[in-house]
């Protein structure tokens, strides 16, 4: 009893020091304690029962069956109390992360280095003698208080995901580490398959998860700043504009400042950075304490034509680069800056934009509007003009006219129009011989392609004014009659005369 009453002070002195961690915690602990003291009494009464009912067999008052179920309570009532005693230093494995070190490949790739230890908290020796020998218990087995830790399996995933269990975002998808021994690294290389700043750690072992988010470092053998561009090479037309998102990284978190500048472009194509919420415009971008990543825009503005400088379908190389003030002084736009040149930059991008020719078609006449008897026909010349960037194909004059009308279209296709060049195309509307008299349209659309894409046309409106056809026969009677009288008129004043 004496030593039952000094383990038991020993162990309330052992779970007195950690309960000032947090009042959660002490609660923990004072359960664990009173689960460890209901197990002592059940062990001492196991014990009790196991004596008389020895004294009783040897007196061959009780059988040999009912001294070892004693036997086996005792057995069953001290493992209990080891587990709990156990329960009391809470020696659950613990795997830490020392170290999450990002960095970046010669081809781009996003790469972590993981390091992470074995920390798992244990008791000291001179605990684990007093727990081993209780009342001529049986010894702990050492297996029990070891602080390996086998079958670890460790995965990175998304932090910034919303769902309860984030996408694996890394390869390998999952590592498995055999062992680990107390205070023992392992290092691991995994290859990002999404660009984040952050990542959770997943260590499964035991049965059990552990998720750990963690911040990345950036490696710093890396550049001062890094731009890095998903969409760097795209396709515009002239006189239009094209838009990259960049996203501008550090791998310091000191506040900086860099001056934007793209370099290498024709004079014909101007640039802005922007800031892709607001799209006011930039010069310089700031970085302040804590934050790593920007993303800004860079947009391109195309000429209307096509020169030397600027051609159709020739792709343009150039550079987008985050420089600070020192350097920002040996890049302007007045030249063409060599491979070298560039390399001293801090943080670069190369850059492709590809200019595409515009199809634009221009439909014209002499007048759209026509006006004739029935029986009779319309007949005009339309003419077609390329006044785009780029040949076009298949042009194609289509008229809708009225119910019954005839159309003939000559030609009827133009298989190519080069820029700046005409066709004339003749047109003939004929209505039936029983046309009513009226005014009708004939709505001309004209169809091409250039770039196999449809270019759009405005459609003319072509008027027809019908008027009744004149009775030829009825005009020549009433003249002729009128020159009867008119002569009639004059012999009847010579005559007059002569009298």
């Amino acid at each position: 009893m004496r030593k039952v009453f000094i383990i038991s002070a020993a162990l309330v002195f052992m779970i007195a020091m950690p309960a000032a961690t947090g009042f959660a915690r002490q609660e923990d602990e004072q359960r664990r304690l009173l689960e460890v003291r209901r197990r002592q009494l059940e062990l001492q009464a196991a014990r009790r029962q196991l004596e008389r009912s020895e004294k009783l067999a040897r007196e061959g008052l009780l059988s040999q069956n009912d001294v070892e179920r004693d036997r086996a309570s005792v057995a069953n009532a001290q493992l209990n109390y080891q587990q709990s005693v156990l329960a009391l230093f809470d020696i659950q494995p613990r795997i830490s992360v020392r170290s999450a070190i990002k960095s970046q490949t010669a081809d781009g790739r996003k790469m972590v280095r993981l390091v992470i230890a074995n920390l798992t908290p244990t008791f000291d020796d001179s605990q684990f003698k007093l727990l081993s020998n209780f009342e001529g218990a049986e010894p702990i087995p050492e297996e029990l208080r070891t602080r390996t830790v086998n079958d670890i399996f460790v995965s990175l995933r998304d932090s910034a995901s919303a769902q309860s269990r984030a996408a694996t975002i890394s390869l390998p998808y999952e590592v498995h580490i055999a062992q680990m021994k107390y205070n023992e690294s392992k290092t691991i290389d995994y290859q990002l398959l999404k660009d984040v700043d952050a990542v959770t750690v997943a260590l499964t072992y035991r049965n059990q998860t552990q998720e750990i988010p963690v911040q990345l470092q950036h490696s710093t053998g890396e550049a001062e700043i890094q731009i890095l561009a998903s969409q760097f090479s795209q396709e515009a037309d002239l006189g239009s504009q094209a838009t990259y998102t960049v996203t501008l990284e550090r791998p310091s978190v000191d506040v900086r400042s860099f001056q934007l500048k793209a370099v290498n472009l024709p004079r014909q194509l101007s640039y802005s950075f922007i800031d892709l919420q607001s799209q006011a415009r930039l010069s310089q971008i700031n970085f302040p304490a804590g934050v790593t990543r920007q993303e800004l825009g860079l947009r391109l503005f195309l000429p209307e034509r096509a020169d030397e400088e600027v051609r159709v379908d020739e792709p343009i190389e150039f550079w987008a680069l985050a420089v600070d003030e020192v350097r920002a002084a040996r890049f302007g736009e007045d030249r063409i800056y060599s491979g070298a040149e560039i390399s001293s930059a801090s943080g670069k991008a190369k850059l492709v934009i590809l200019p595409r020719g515009v199809g634009r078609i221009e439909v014209s006449a002499a007048t759209l509007f026509s006006e004739i008897e029935s029986g009779q026909a319309v007949e005009t010349t339309i003419t077609i003009r390329n006044t785009g960037t780029r040949r076009l194909d298949n042009v194609k004059l289509a008229v809708e006219y009225p119910m019954n009308w005839r159309v003939e279209v000559a030609p009827d296709i133009i298989s190519a129009l080069e820029m700046n060049r005409e066709e004339v195309i003749r047109l003939r509307l004929a209505p039936p011989l029983d046309v009513s008299v009226g005014d009708y349209e004939a709505r001309i659309k004209t169809e091409s392609f250039a770039n196999n894409r449809r270019v759009q046309s405005e459609d003319k409106i072509y008027r027809v004014s019908v008027k009744p056809q004149s009775n030829v026969w009825s005009t020549a009677a009433l003249i002729g009659g009128l020159l009867a009288l008119v002569a009639g008129v004059v012999t009847f004043g010579i005559r007059m005369a002569r009298r």
